[in-house]
């Protein structure tokens, strides 16, 4: 009778007398090495193929750089390691490392090794929203018009560092004192939103003091910026910052009776189809009015405080 052949694929395995190695386990023997990464064409990849903004893409850049001079190879064992350092660092941190990991395993059609990593749950501690007086306090201690102008223009338009930051003098549709940011993000959009007087007075005086031709509405340094907030939050004895503004203007809308959706549209957190609706002159007429009954104000008050010292 004649033998009956088995032919094996090359990578299947034999059995246990074969000198054949059994197929490796999903995952197992699964690596890079790290030294043979192009990181400009890396870059590329969360520019172009995952539309990431060039915050994201620098900050992810950083992060894996970090990874890199820690570690030689993209396996498991690598990035059980490195994470293990960030386990003693707030949930927040742990996952922004991890999340850059991720686009660095799915840039190396790698993605299951860094998603066998779990994101850690954080917690939402509720924050205080400043006052009205102690962000007077805050506004009255900075010592230049940037300062001023930037700062007075955060708190009664809502927006965040991002928006504010990218805005260009022709987003700001002063007929209306109207800010239409185009700032789209993966996770963020822009909203619709406004000024109220004293605001378009303090950044009038600003914008005419400049000396350049830069579009940018606000030339702002790293240094500058952290100092705006490090003067507000030491004269105002309490943490003052670009999202603790943000609170404020969606608490102090809230409290004048404005509606959750309209506030959704003011900071940017309504969907765009209802955004697309309001950027006819007939919506932005209706939402400035809605902006205006409010009231906001911020440097009233402060009167009140000197007047009582």
């Amino acid at each position: 009778m004649a033998e009956s052949l088995t032919c094996l694929r090359e990578d299947e395995w034999a059995g246990p007398d074969s000198n054949r190695r059994p197929p490796p386990r999903k995952g197992e023997w699964e690596e890079r090495d790290l030294a043979l990464i192009d990181l400009h064409d890396f870059e590329n990849y969360l520019r172009i193929n995952l539309r990431f903004s060039n915050r994201t893409v620098r900050e992810t850049i950083i992060r894996v750089k970090r990874f890199m001079n820690a570690s030689n190879f993209f396996n498991e064992e690598s990035l059980s390691g490195y994470l293990e350092g960030y386990l003693d660092h707030a949930p927040a941190t742990y996952n922004a490392e991890l999340k850059a990991l991720r686009r660095l395993g799915k840039y190396l059609k790698l993605p299951q090794i860094a998603e066998s990593f779990k994101f850690t749950l954080v917690d939402i501690i509720p924050q205080r929203a400043p006052t009205t007086d102690e962000i007077c306090i805050g506004f009255t201690a900075q010592t230049d018009l940037l300062g001023q102008a930037l700062y007075l223009f955060i708190a009664t338009t809502g927006l965040r560092k991002g928006e504010v930051l990218n805005l260009k003098q022709e987003n700001i549709d002063w007929d209306n004192q109207a800010v239409i940011p185009r700032h789209f993000t993966k996770t963020k959009r822009s909203g619709i939103t406004f000024f109220n007087q004293e605001t378009r007075m303090m950044l009038s005086t600003y914008l005419k003091s400049r000396q350049d031709n830069d579009e940018k509405l606000f030339i702002v340094s790293d240094r500058q910026w952290k100092r705006v907030w490090n003067i507000a939050s030491k004269a105002a004895k309490t943490r003052i910052t670009c999202k603790s503004l943000r609170l404020w203007h969606s608490v102090e809308l809230g409290e004048k009776g404005v509606g959750d959706r309209y506030i959704d549209i003011f900071q940017g957190r309504a969907p765009r189809t209802t955004l697309a609706r309001h950027y006819t002159s007939h919506g932005l007429d209706r939402l400035r009015k809605i902006y205006d009954n409010a009231e906001l104000q911020i440097l009233t008050p402060i009167t009140t405080y000197v007047n009582n010292e």
